[in-house]
């Protein structure tokens, strides 16, 4: 990766994620009853089940998904599977490879939310020096 700084303020994805945090925060606030079903489903059922290991292990189910959110273009996704992959011990080498089949499949939009994988890799996979952590 050539870039040597880390990415500060507003556009670290650590803030990204804590603004789709707190935007869960807000709807949970105002139909209590409705998120709690949604997070139920989503955290306890749907994506717990999803993400276990079968057939796929979870490096091979994080790379697929982080592909799916350059594709789908979110960049919240793009965050989250990006820490993902890096807590399910996907290489830096390995999400290169994912962009660029995800740029194959969704061509130059994919392409400009290279920056958001970017951001992501400064606050996750490298140090201060650009270097992989």
């Amino acid at each position: 990766m050539p870039t040597s700084t880390k990415t500060k303020g507003s556009d670290s994805e650590r803030k990204v994620l804590e603004h789709a945090h707190r935007g869960l925060q807000l709807i949970t606030e105002y139909r209590p009853k409705l998120m709690g079903k949604v997070q139920a489903f989503m955290a306890e059922a749907f994506m717990a089940e999803a993400m276990q290991p079968g057939v796929l292990n979870k490096q091979e189910k994080e790379r697929i998904a982080l592909g799916m959110a350059l594709t789908q273009q979110c960049h919240y996704c793009i965050a989250l599977h990006v820490r993902a992959c890096k807590h399910a011990g996907v290489t830096l080498e390995e999400i290169m490879e994912v962009c660029a089949i995800g740029i194959m499949m969704g061509g130059g939009p994919v392409l400009t939310h290279m920056a958001e994988v970017e951001r992501a890799l400064n606050e996750f996979y490298l140090n201060e020096n650009g270097d992989p952590i």
